[in-house]
């Protein structure tokens, strides 16, 4: 009932926020690779299932709209996960090390790529702080795994909204998600995923 007042962007006056709502949250299309990722990492159906196959179907078309040149992860996230995010961006490297730098030159100097960042599972709450501190570009996009499963989780992932370079955030309550990109207005969203 908590997620009933929070449902398909209602109250949301960003054109960005209500275009990414839209169109990466609660996007019902099929894309080219739904099919064969869903044979290759089947779900039952049963306790659950179908939620799992919506939370992977979102992170594949998170991956597709960030269009990262890097999805750096960090914890745990399952082998399935990982492939539904790297389907979304087929020129997207996946990196689980922790200091691998990826530069690209341009206009005379070096500048890191986009990056969707994911924390995954085993990551504690309490070192999200650390990592979400530290982002790498203006158009990186962070991905918080698991932000109420615990007092704690909830607990940091409200320090994190208050993080300054936290601009906009999502509490899609699986997960929590956050923008860099200084041009938009400081905002946090709850949304029913």
């Amino acid at each position: 009932m908590k997620r009933f007042r929070h449902r398909r962007g209602y109250g949301v006056h960003s054109p960005f926020a209500f275009d990414f709502l839209t169109y990466v949250v609660y996007e019902r299309g099929e894309y080219y690779a739904y099919r064969e990722l869903k044979k290759r990492y089947p779900v039952v159906c049963l306790c659950g299932g179908l939620h799992r196959l919506k939370c992977r179907k979102f992170l594949f078309r998170l991956s597709n709209y960030v269009h990262p040149s890097l999805i750096r992860i960090y914890g745990h996230v399952k082998e399935a996960e990982t492939a539904y995010l790297a389907a979304g961006c087929r020129s997207a490297a996946v990196c689980q090390d922790l200091f691998w730098k990826v530069r690209v030159r341009e206009n005379g100097g070096f500048v890191r790529q986009k990056e969707l960042m994911i924390v995954g599972r085993g990551i504690a709450p309490r070192h999200w702080t650390a990592v979400v501190s530290r982002p790498s570009t203006r158009c990186s996009v962070c991905l918080l795994f698991g932000i109420r499963a615990s007092k704690a989780a909830l607990r940091a992932w409200n320090d994190v909204k208050r993080l300054p370079e936290a601009v906009v955030t999502f509490d899609l309550y699986d997960y929590g998600l956050v923008f860099y990109d200084r041009s938009k207005q400081r905002q946090d969203y709850i949304v029913n995923f």
